[in-house]
């Protein structure tokens, strides 16, 4: 059959539904967050930055989004990985700042380190400006900066620890998040690489408050969890975050395409089980350059394939909305799992709770959990009768 041909074939199904009464609530527990490349939608829809039907489309990204459990960041990359990213792109003294960040579908925001669109304020005044404004929201405590992706060296962490600095001065009480899977490789911290990875913390403190580590560095060593939260200090408002990207590879949970769906879904139950309060996804929308709206897609040469992109372009399929992959409802089914299970955990604690994933046979660890989904449901059936 043609593409959009009008077909007359007409089936008939019998369904059966099971209906249970609980509301997931509006504001995920978990804050995703998740990168989108302003630089790629600028490219493919050929919107000039800046303008009108530029903030229209970043607008659109933005609220497709929410409806996927996730809180969006617009991102763009710079030298030596320094990252710009911001939520909300209209300045804090716009209206349109309180209606993005004030949306209870939003768990995080990310607040840009300088001007997302040229102005006449100087760097410093503006980010004091921001910050200043922000900071008398009571939506403040879902902000965090978000600065450099993956620091490699002590060039690169003494950038972050400046720009924080720049931060904490206007904002003590703002939150610093860095991504990194080792500690600056020409500054040992450590006799071995995995014990100067923790070690960041350490290196870092004051100047960052979420540390953001890569899946990958964990292998299947579950065990090693407890050495990097040992370093931390939750009583001074430190958390520990994870992700993924290139790795961890098959058969860890990722979002690579060839997967198995509940690979895919099992990305959120191994943050449940580590222990993890917050997760970032460095690309969503990150294809190939393309500069017509419908052109194909192309994942980008180098990474595994999936890396990046969770969902397409619509006026690829015909449409002017966005299409999500198959792997992006697996993520939204995943971060719903983890809010049966922080309701299980509500009545009868978080160690009962991991041990359910482990008793209904659904996640054991990274390499092992279930291939099919009986196991799911009937998990989620058990948490709903136990606590309604």
């Amino acid at each position: 059959m043609e593409e959009d041909a009008i077909s007359n074939l007409s089936l008939r199904l019998k369904l059966n539904l099971t209906v249970w009464e609980f509301v997931l609530p509006e504001t995920p527990s978990l804050p995703a967050v998740f990168g989108i490349s302003d630089t790629v939608i600028e490219d493919r829809f050929g919107v000039k930055h800046g303008t009108a039907e530029w903030y229209e489309a970043l607008d659109q990204h933005f609220k497709w989004l929410l409806q996927y459990r996730i809180s969006p960041y617009f991102c763009k990359w710079a030298d030596g990985m320094r990252v710009l990213t911001y939520t909300c792109p209209w300045p804090a003294d716009h209206p349109k700042s309180d209606e993005y960040f004030s949306d209870p579908r939003l768990a995080a925001y990310a607040v840009p380190y300088k001007q997302v669109v040229s102005g006449n304020d100087a760097a410093k005044d503006y980010l004091q400006k921001q910050v200043e404004i922000l900071r008398t929201k009571n939506h403040w405590r879902k902000a965090y900066f978000y600065l450099w992706d993956e620091p490699l060296n002590l060039e690169q962490y003494d950038s972050v620890r400046n720009m924080a600095s720049d931060i904490h001065a206007y904002a003590p009480d703002a939150r610093i998040l860095t991504t990194y899977y080792c500690g600056p490789n020409d500054a040992p911290l450590a006799p071995t690489p995995f014990e100067a990875f923790v070690k960041v913390p350490s290196f870092l403190r004051p100047h960052n408050q979420i540390y953001c580590t890569s899946e990958w560095v964990l292998g299947n060593r579950e065990d090693l969890v407890k050495d990097i939260i040992a370093e931390l200090q939750p009583e001074n408002g430190e958390e520990w975050w994870t992700y993924v990207c290139m790795g961890p590879s098959d058969p860890h949970p990722n979002w690579h395409l060839g997967m198995r769906g509940t690979q895919h879904r099992a990305v959120m139950w191994r943050v449940w089980k580590e222990g993890g309060t917050g997760f970032l996804y460095w690309g969503a929308n990150c294809y190939e350059k393309a500069t017509v709206a419908s052109a194909e897609i192309k994942f980008r040469h180098g990474l595994p394939p999936g890396d990046g992109v969770l969902y397409y372009p619509g006026e690829v399929f015909s449409t002017n909305q966005p299409v999500a992959s198959l792997r992006l409802e697996r993520l939204l089914s995943g971060l719903q799992d983890i809010e049966y299970l922080r309701l299980y955990a509500s009545r009868y604690g978080r160690d009962e709770a991991t041990a359910l994933l482990d008793r209904m046979g659904v996640y054991f660890g990274p390499e092992r959990y279930t291939h099919e989904h009986m196991p799911i449901d009937a998990m989620r059936g058990q948490i709903f009768n136990l606590c309604r």
